[in-house]
């Protein structure tokens, strides 16, 4: 088996993230990579040829982020807005619109460049995605539910930015990337991306942080096509979120929101998992992929809104 490790850990200990009875030909982790519940580790692009490749391509698909630019700058960004937006997102709960939980959220973002406003959406696809686990048995069901959930959930992000369009205006669609989905190659191998985003050289891909931290937003260069067409989707926890409650009684969530406008509905217990200390820093992720992509633009985040 092929690896391109472009993480900061050892080869060893990525080996033991993989499933024991993993064969593949080619695995790429990029630096998110963490284990999880998932039969791969997050942050990963894996070439298969088997046939039982599709029990690997299960959880969270069609997971994805969304980036739009508004016509307002962030002076527009007031609380009372931001109460309303988090106030449709809330009544469209069980239903598209629906922002969901965990790391998913919904940033309000300035550019270092300008004062002009941009939102990135990231959700999954919720219970939907569990429909297609019985299904690896039977590769045409299997398929037409993925393909069915990855679409529900484009249209679940879409939702999301109806309801803020309903409060800032329209909002032009920059990207919108799935990042866990597979891709049946034409020689009959398969690429499963596991918290990755599928790309071609010069396409855009937006990589968040944490909440303290930037977004970026980048472009692939060439090299990509030794990475299975494939970047990050994001810089990754650092740590599992049993261990994050520890540091989260000593860290300054006062301080953040002072910095970070989120919705008084959103508690700092709810966050402990989803603190800064418990993601990697930008840079250190855009270091790993030097070579890899190029920055187009940065931004700070403004806004949250999460956990609702």
């Amino acid at each position: 088996m092929d690896l391109i490790n472009l993480s900061s850990e050892y080869d060893q200990k990525l080996y033991g993230w993989l499933p024991r009875d993993l064969i593949a030909e080619k695995v790429v982790f990029f630096p998110d990579a963490c284990p999880g519940k998932a039969p791969l580790p997050t942050g990963t692009a894996t070439l298969l040829r088997r046939d039982d490749w599709m029990r690997f391509a299960i959880s969270d698909c069609g997971c994805g982020m969304r980036l739009m630019r508004s016509t307002m700058t962030t002076s527009d960004l007031t609380p009372q807005r931001w109460e309303r937006v988090a106030d449709r997102l809330c009544s469209n709960k069980g239903s598209l619109g629906d922002l969901g939980g965990g790391n998913h959220f919904l940033d309000a973002l300035e550019p270092h460049s300008r004062k002009q406003m941009y939102f990135l959406i990231h959700t999954g696809s919720r219970s939907e995605s569990g429909l297609v686990n019985a299904l690896v048995d039977q590769p045409a069901k299997f398929d037409r539910e993925f393909s069915r959930i990855v679409g529900w959930a484009r249209d679940n992000r879409a939702a999301v930015q109806e309801a803020l369009e309903a409060e800032f205006g329209d909002l032009e669609l920059v990207l919108d990337l799935p990042h866990n989905t597979y891709e049946v190659l034409p020689d009959g191998g398969v690429i499963i991306r596991k918290g990755a985003v599928r790309v071609e050289p010069g396409d855009l891909n937006v990589i968040p942080s944490h909440l303290a931290g930037d977004v970026a937003l980048v472009r692939a260069t060439n090299a990509v096509r030794g990475t299975l067409l494939s970047l990050s989707h994001g810089t990754g926890r650092k740590m599992a979120r049993s261990a994050s409650k520890g540091l989260a009684d000593a860290y300054d969530f006062e301080s953040l929101r002072r910095c970070v406008l989120m919705p008084n509905r959103i508690s700092d217990s709810s966050l402990r998992t989803e603190g800064p200390y418990a993601y990697r820093e930008l840079g250190d992720c855009l270091s790993l992929l030097e070579g890899y992509v190029e920055l187009v633009e940065q931004f700070s985040i403004v806004g949250y809104i999460g956990h609702l």
